[in-house]
């Protein structure tokens, strides 16, 4: 994950980008989340109907990597580890669950 936020740092840097405004990313995220969401209007397929049609799954993996990408960019600019973000919340919901049982 490391490797990610380097590259994503650089392509900040490159662009002049690296001061973006973390409530902007915020917007871009749920815009690009929003854009992902309308893929799947008008429909509820099961997960294997989606995982067979090509195209829905090529339209879904750029709307994700959008999503991802500026998530990414939030948690760099803000100096976070994102791979320690990440595992931390699995741990959490782990240990809720636990809890639960």
């Amino acid at each position: 994950m490391k490797e990610v936020d380097k590259k994503v740092f650089k392509y900040l840097k490159d662009r002049g980008w690296d001061n973006l405004r973390p409530s902007d990313l915020a917007k871009s995220i749920m815009i690009e989340g929003a854009e992902l969401l309308e893929l799947f209007q008008w429909g509820n397929l099961p997960l294997k109907d989606i995982k067979k049609n090509k195209e829905k799954i090529e339209q879904i993996k750029k709307e994700l990597a959008d999503v991802l990408i500026y998530a990414i960019e939030m948690s760099v600019l803000l100096g976070l580890d994102t791979k320690k973000v990440i595992e931390a919340k699995l741990l959490h919901i782990e240990k809720s669950i636990r809890q639960n049982l």
